[in-house]
Order: structure tokens, then C-alpha cells, then sequence
């Protein structure tokens, strides 16, 4: 079932509203002047002006958004034709490093690295295309229930490869011993990798990512803590913005793009759940907080 944005809903009523406003006043402008009552005239005519102005204003914003969303469909479709010739290049260089015993060392060492870029890139065009399509709506494909406990060790094995190359260590703190949750375990993935990449990227070395797990009656929480460097007080409202990174996130993660949290976000409320971040107050980094419903 396609879901309603709060915006949408929003947008709706006020365009309804504005319009009934603006017919009642245009109706006793009419009236007025038919009855050749002139005293209200003037303040009718003025709200006829500004029920009309908010019309407008509603009607050309509700075109832009439909603008931005079919600017997005073209970016996706985009994304998605690059993807594929991307995936047989990544193939063919898989293909050569396993058979290039033969070749010299430094030739084994730049097919390993196109191999990584290869990767980092196919991921990046993944997650625009993710994104653009989880904006237009459900992306979701296959909605099961999964121990979250299972699923955050299935996170960590994915990114301990990075941790240990940043000499960043991962420590998980459980308090629960079952936590059913129903989402698409893809996906979910996708989201909480990166969460996690971003603590162990940001993080200071050598540093610690924290991952705590907390069981309510009717929720869980997933809570992310690194010890990085933060958010700048200018950078703090756009944290969730697609295509926003902070003035030194070049210096920590050169592949990145700025859309992993946005990504992550417009995931976990697809599971009903929410993404939330502060600034640690205790000491240096962020912490993100996961709330998912528990599956019945």
C-alpha cells in the first residue's frame, strides 16, 4: 500500500481550505457589490487577495515537488542503467585478479584497487537509485521478521573489514534476548552499515564504536556511538540532507557522496520505525539512535 507523507496531507488540507476561503470571500465581494453595500468591500477584497496569493503560492510549490519528482524518476533510471555495465566491470576485474598469478606485483595491486573503486562506486550508484525511489515511496520487497540481535552481528561482520583497517574496535552491549522485528533484511542492512560506517569512519583513531541494544514493551532500540569528531553547529541541520557533507568529511572519507544517513533514514521509517542523532555531551563523537516497532 502506498504511503501518505505527513507533507502530502499537510498540502492537501491547506490547498482545500485556502480554496474555501477564497470562494466564501470572492461570494460576499460578489454580493457586496451587487447589493451596493461598499463598506465591506474593501476588507473582502483584501482577504480575496490573500486566499488567492496563498492558492499561488500552493499550486506552485505542489508543481516543483512534482518537477523534483519526475527529476527523480530520470535520476533513477539513470542510476540504474549505470549500474549494470558497472557490475560486469567488476566481474571482469574480479575475473583477472583470480588469474593473475602470472602478472607482476604492482599489476596485482591496481586491479585490486580498480576492484575497490569499482565497489565503492556500484554502492554509491545503489544507494542514489535507493534513494530517490524510497523518496517516490515503498521499496520495500520482502517483509519477514528477524531477530534484530542476528541482524546487528550480520552488520558488524560487513564492516569489520573497514574497522580493522581504521584500527577502530566495535564492541556490542546487548539487553535483550529476542527482539522480532519485520522489515526487509536487505535493506535494513544497507541502512545500519551505514550507521556504523560512519561512526568507524568520523571516529578518531584508534577509537571505539559502541552498539547497544535495548528491548521495551513495545519497541527496540538500536543505539550507534562513536567517538569522532562530531558535528559542526553550522553542519547540524543538515545532517539528514542527501548530497550535504560536512566541510571536513573529505579529509575522513574521500568516497563518500552524502547520501548514506539520508538513505538510512528514509529506510527505517519505511520499517515504521525512526532515526534520531545527538551530539554526544559527554565526550568527543554522535550518537544515533534506531526505534523500531516489535513485530507481533
Amino acid at each position: 500500500m502506498k504511503h501518505t507523507s505527513p507533507h502530502t496531507i499537510l498540502h492537501s488540507f491547506l490547498y482545500g481550505s485556502t480554496s474555501v476561503l477564497f470562494a466564501l470571500d470572492l461570494f460576499f465581494l460578489i454580493r457586496s457589490l451587487v447589493k451596493g453595500d461598499l463598506f465591506p468591500v474593501v476588507p473582502i477584497f483584501a482577504g480575496v487577495c490573500i486566499a488567492g496569493g496563498l492558492l499561488f503560492i500552493l499550486y506552485a510549490e505542489g508543481r516543483a515537488r512534482g518537477d523534483d519528482r519526475r527529476e527523480h524518476r530520470r535520476l533513477s533510471r539513470v542510476a540504474n542503467q549505470l549500474e549494470q555495465p558497472l557490475q560486469a566491470l567488476e566481474e571482469d576485474i574480479e575475473y583477472l585478479i583470480r588469474n593473475a598469478d602470472a602478472m607482476p606485483a604492482e599489476f596485482r595491486l591496481k586491479l585490486k584497487r580498480m576492484n575497490t573503486k569499482a565497489k565503492i562506486l556500484l554502492e554509491n550508484i545503489r544507494d542514489v537509485f535507493l534513494m530517490f525511489r524510497a523518496q517516490e515511496g515503498t521499496v520495500s520487497q520482502e517483509l519477514k521478521t528477524y531477530d534484530l540481535c542476528s541482524l546487528i552481528d550480520d552488520a558488524v561482520s560487513r564492516v569489520q573489514p573497514l574497522a580493522s583497517a581504521r584500527n577502530v574496535e566495535i564492541v556490542r552491549t546487548l539487553h535483550c534476548e529476542n527482539a522480532p522485528v519485520k522489515l526487509d533484511k536487505r535493506l535494513f542492512l544497507i541502512a545500519l552499515t551505514h550507521i556504523l560506517e560512519n561512526g568507524i569512519l568520523y571516529t578518531i583513531t584508534p577509537g571505539l564504536v559502541n552498539i547497544v541494544i535495548i528491548r521495551g514493551k513495545n519497541t527496540v532500540r538500536v543505539i550507534v556511538q562513536d567517538r569522532g569528531i562530531g558535528v559542526k553547529e553550522e553542519d547540524v541541520d543538515a545532517i539528514f540532507d542527501p548530497f550535504v557533507r560536512g566541510k571536513h568529511a573529505q579529509e575522513y572519507d574521500a568516497d563518500g557522496i552524502g547520501v548514506g544517513l539520508t538513505l538510512s533514514r528514509l529506510l527505517i521509517h519505511e520499517f515504521g520505525g525512526e532515526l534520531s542523532w545527538r551530539q554526544r555531551s559527554e565526550s568527543s563523537g554522535l550518537e544515533f539512535e534506531i526505534r523500531l516497532p516489535l513485530a507481533k
